[in-house]
């Protein structure tokens, strides 16, 4: 039996009613854990956030790759597990914003799924970047905003689709997703629900966390830490 989740998803324009997938923000520092209120840090601490983010505007692929380190693949990896998805894809939006790109996908054909291009005028993924809402659905076949594209390129079927906004480096970067697959013996999927969804987006900010972290780090020269 699916589990609930979106069987009435609203049409592609419509913003979803669904709970707020934004980073949440932590909470400030106190006593002697204060050292953001530095003066001097406080003050650098803009010039590299505008740094960072024209930086990120320009990533590829390859570039992004060497931010996925094994603890970044492993949360990646142990989220999907978690969720009960067959495989899960990182799209990273393309430098000039005309496409999500796939830049990294934990299934047996991944090398035939990295630099696959999404129009970000069509199919779920997009729905979630232009949104920046989380998105559950386990009847996704019957949807008409789903795009079929990489399913035949892929030769299988789309069942369940979870996905969920990702940001780094101070902005919108692209969508985390993960699917479940329709099986030849015609056996019903077992879905998602909205415990996945938390479990996704809490793993979409931790990955943030530690690539802000390692970003930073670079920045600072302390990377050798």
């Amino acid at each position: 039996m699916n589990r609930p989740c979106s069987n009435s998803w609203p049409p592609f324009a419509e913003i979803a009613d669904f709970p707020e997938t934004h980073p949440p923000q932590p909470l400030p520092l106190s006593g002697s854990l204060n050292l953001i209120a530095d003066p001097e840090l406080t003050a650098a601490g803009g010039q590299l956030e505008d740094r960072l983010q024209r930086w990120a505007d320009g990533l590829d692929v390859s570039g992004f790759n060497e931010l996925m380190d094994p603890l970044v693949c492993r949360v990646l990896a142990g989220a999907f597990r978690w969720v009960g998805a067959d495989e899960g894809t990182v799209w990273l939006v393309a430098p000039h914003n005309r496409h999500l790109i796939a830049a990294f996908n934990t299934g047996p054909q991944s090398t035939d799924l990295i630099g696959f291009e999404q129009p970000l005028d069509q199919g779920i993924v997009s729905l979630v970047y232009a949104n920046e809402q989380a998105y559950c659905e386990n009847e996704i076949a019957g949807r008409d905003s789903h795009d079929a594209t990489l399913d035949h390129k892929l030769g299988k079927e789309t069942a369940a689709m979870l996905a969920v906004p990702f940001y780094f480096a101070f902005g919108l970067r692209g969508v985390i997703s993960c699917v479940q697959f329709r099986q030849t013996d015609a056996a019903e999927t077992p879905g998602f629900d909205s415990c996945h969804v938390e479990e996704l987006a809490s793993s979409a900010t931790l990955v943030e966390r530690l690539i802000n972290s390692r970003l930073i780090m670079a920045s600072l020269g302390l990377d050798h830490v």
